[in-house]
């Protein structure tokens, strides 16, 4: 498959006081893959879609590196309009409260498709039925507060799809929901993809969604990556001790190990103190004299796994 998105050596930072956000992040992603970046909360995850949707917010800046989508530009494709759509972890108040679900989603067909009128209307319907709502044609009349949590994220991937896009980017999309709605709204996504062929970006602390999603998974901390490898080879054989850390957090229902989840020592520093060398070296039990003196390049450690560490745990 064509590669779709090119990141290489992304640094975003605050202008006023140059501190990074994002430190020479770099990674890849084919037409109809997914791709799962999973952290703790900080870590830089939200803010490097941010940057590949070209929606950093004021007072942040993308000041290294390169983005490359399709052809080359980072939001649009050759008709010049959008290729790249964005939902967020918090639906309801992403949503107008004071617009229809009906107008949004109109709005967002004549924005990105020039339909207006019944032609929007109809296919405003048909985006509801397709992500599950029914008795569209009333609903349309709805606001955001007359839907449920779950619904609002259906109305918002509906809003998404109005676009046709080539990459969809999921920011925390289960966080607020219950487990029985993050099953409904995952299984969702899946169809979407399989439908359509659109990459996907799913973002989460959560590895039972990465395990599910995704194809490939990105291991971020303190503004950059320190695992990348196909999820299978990750959740089986993590080779950084954060990336083995995070599963080690992870509750097993495996009958042959029940044993509790142990929490990773320490807290995540601030970006404006990071510690030098490895980030992560005062809360490593393998820590050694060379990683608080330099940031470890990453390097491969088998199949199109890679990771930046002095000493990879063993398989």
């Amino acid at each position: 498959m064509p590669t779709i998105l090119n990141v290489r050596d992304l640094v975003v930072e605050v202008p006023a006081t140059k501190i990074k956000i994002i430190d020479g992040v770099s990674f890849s992603l084919e037409a109809g893959q997914t791709l799962g970046l999973v952290g703790e909360s900080g870590c830089g995850k939200s803010m490097t879609c941010y940057a590949v949707a070209n929606m950093l917010p004021r007072g942040i800046a993308k000041t290294g590196g390169s983005i490359e989508f399709g052809e080359g530009s980072a939001v649009s494709g050759k008709s010049g309009k959008p290729t790249i759509a964005m939902i967020f972890q918090d639906p309801t108040s992403s949503l107008n409260p004071v617009h229809t679900i009906g107008y949004y989603l109109e709005s967002a067909l004549y924005r990105h498709q020039g339909l207006r009128g019944k032609d929007a209307r109809m296919e405003a319907m048909r985006l509801l039925e397709r992500v599950g709502i029914d008795r569209a044609n009333s609903r349309l009349r709805s606001y955001p507060h007359q839907f449920s949590g779950g619904m609002n994220q259906r109305v918002m991937i509906a809003h998404a799809l109005a676009a046709k896009p080539q990459l969809l980017i999921a920011d925390e999309p289960t966080t607020a929901l219950d487990v029985t709605m993050q099953a409904q709204i995952l299984h969702l996504l899946e169809e979407l993809k399989d439908e359509t062929g659109m990459a996907l970006i799913i973002v989460s602390h959560d590895l039972g969604v990465i395990a599910r999603l995704a194809d490939k998974a990105a291991v971020m901390y303190c503004g950059k990556l320190v695992e990348t490898a196909p999820v299978a080879e990750l959740l089986a054989r993590p080779a950084h001790p954060y990336a083995r850390a995070l599963i080690g957090c992870m509750p097993s229902i495996d009958a042959e190990e029940l044993e509790p989840p142990v929490p990773i020592p320490g807290s995540v520093p601030l970006l404006d103190s990071l510690p030098k060398g490895c980030y992560f070296h005062p809360r490593c039990s393998r820590a050694s004299a060379e990683c608080s003196a330099l940031f470890p390049k990453s390097s491969n450690v088998g199949l199109a796994h890679e990771t930046a560490c002095y000493h990879p745990v063993a398989a």
